[in-house]
């Protein structure tokens, strides 16, 4: 019979070279998968106009969807290997905490209480909430809109509801599940305005001459960012780099194309060269 000590002698190193496998397993970045794979898996929106949404044809189309590929021809050389996994509001942080999405890009405003739950980059575009409605509606304030027989909407979530409380407590709310939604509630009368992105609202009332976007802003500028699953600094740092990048560096110009082409217009400019004389 095998003595104590020799059990400890077999057993110990066993254990450490098994533990050693689990961690090393733990360690592998989903930048390691990604790259073995050859293509990215992104969660999205298709109905959040201009920046993710579904063309005449049934194309996935939209400034964020080309900043994927960007990303995706920078990582892996081509901008076509990338996979758009479809999201609602409500599945879009749980598609990357899954692990079914490599990261997730979808209208999303970087908010203290979502950074709890994801990962954030650096944002790749300023923005803000407005408010559209019909060309009729005749209110220059949030005090003229703040009145008990209007009806304010916005997507489903915690924050758009503490907006409307806090902004305009007086009006009636609804909630609805995609922007598309929104729009249509505001054209048919069911809401007196929406609440959305700037770039949505602005999208909308170009693309619908009967609404307009509210000449106020629906509380502060905000920020949109790509977010992912928290604890993966290597894929974290990566993408973040790309976002710094396109705003800021050498991906700049084809950064300010996109931009230009959903936006019509230039982005915030690069950074100024400060070198030597």
């Amino acid at each position: 019979m095998r003595s104590w000590r020799q059990i400890v002698y077999v057993l110990v190193p066993m254990v450490l070279f098994l533990s050693g496998v689990h961690v090393a397993a733990e360690e592998e970045s989903r930048l390691d998968t990604v790259l073995k794979r050859d293509k990215l898996v992104v969660a999205t929106y298709s109905t959040a106009p201009p920046l993710c949404f579904k063309d005449e044809k049934g194309e996935l189309v939209g400034f964020e969807i080309d900043l994927v590929r960007l990303i995706a021809a920078g990582l892996l050389g081509d901008a076509k290997k990338v996979e758009f996994l479809i999201v609602q509001s409500e599945g879009r942080f749980p598609a990357v905490l899954s692990g079914k999405a490599d990261f997730g890009i979808a209208s999303t405003t970087i908010y203290p209480e979502r950074a709890v739950r994801v990962a954030f980059t650096r944002p790749y575009m300023d923005s803000g909430v407005g408010l559209i409605a019909k060309k009729d509606l005749k209110v220059t304030s949030m005090d003229q809109l703040n009145k008990e027989q209007f009806t304010i909407g916005g997507k489903n979530n915690p924050q758009n509801a503490e907006r409307a409380q806090r902004f305009v407590p007086k009006m009636k709310t609804k909630w609805f599940d995609t922007d598309n939604a929104l729009l249509l509630g505001v054209k048919s009368g069911i809401l007196t305005a929406a609440q959305t992105d700037m770039p949505i609202a602005k999208w909308f009332a170009t693309s619908n001459p009967d609404l307009q976007v509210l000449p106020f802003t629906f509380g502060s500028m905000a920020n949109n960012a790509i977010f992912m699953k928290p604890g993966d600094f290597k894929w974290w740092l990566f993408l973040d780099t790309m976002i710094q990048e396109m705003t800021t560096g050498s991906r700049y110009d084809e950064y300010k194309e996109i931009h230009k082409k959903w936006f019509g217009g230039d982005p915030p400019p690069q950074r100024f060269y400060l070198g030597g004389k």
